[in-house]
């Protein structure tokens, strides 16, 4: 049985998204202002990836100062704003708080942890064989474990044997992976053809940001009610 309808699931998640509104932009404001110095030198950042992509003399290179401080803080904004939601969506409203900001050390750890773990497993094989499709089978081999960041910020120990029906597992790599890449790649092409600056194709990032922690957060709802 499809325990995952897509289309009822992307209505909900938009429809809870819309109704707190309030709550997210709270607990959005320590993880923004952290990252800041970060997404303020982003552009220098790609100009030099750019460079460094396109062969050029790498030694020329120059790290904006503060680098690492930067990206430190910036990883700790994408994990406080993830787990809150994440938190918002399963625990409620009550659960989150700007006063409250994610200090647990051992979560933060588990947190990046798999994070860090999907990005070397889905990437690593491309860049040793030169197959880019691989990331995409490789992804939704391992797209269960993605339902751990719901368990981690909600305190509950990692499993990686979901027992997922193939239809269950190709939706959830559906709403976690194709969708929003597609939103992406439109947005960027439509932007572009019209001329807008690319504030708003980065606007749409982050919208398909939020908008795809909360249906993942909906998908780990109804896979453990369907469980229960």
């Amino acid at each position: 049985m499809n325990i995952l309808p897509i289309n009822k699931i992307l209505v909900a998640s938009f429809a809870f998204a819309l109704t707190h509104w309030k709550k997210i932009i709270e607990i959005s404001i320590l993880p923004v202002v952290v990252s800041l110095p970060f997404l303020l030198i982003l552009p220098q950042m790609f100009e030099l990836m750019e460079v460094a992509f396109q062969g050029g003399d790498i030694t020329t290179i120059i790290l904006p100062d503060n680098l690492m401080l930067y990206l430190v803080l910036f990883l700790y904004g994408y994990v406080n704003v993830s787990i809150n939601i994440y938190r918002l969506v399963i625990l409620g409203p009550q659960s989150v708080s700007i006063k409250t900001p994610i200090v647990n050390l051992s979560q933060i750890a588990r947190f990046v942890g798999l994070t860090l773990m999907v990005g070397f497993v889905t990437t690593v094989p491309v860049m040793l064989t030169g197959i880019g499709f691989l990331q995409l089978i490789i992804y939704f081999l391992i797209i269960p474990v993605t339902l751990n960041f719901i368990n981690i910020a909600i305190g509950e120990p990692s499993k990686y044997k979901w027992q997922l029906n193939f239809v269950t597992q190709a939706n959830l790599f559906l709403l976690q992976a194709i969708i929003p890449a597609l939103i992406g790649m439109i947005s960027s092409v439509l932007f572009s053809s019209i001329g807008l600056p690319e504030v708003f194709e980065w606007s749409v990032k982050v919208i398909v940001f939020y908008w795809s922690v909360i249906n993942l957060a909906l998908c780990y709802q109804l896979i453990q009610t369907h469980k229960d």
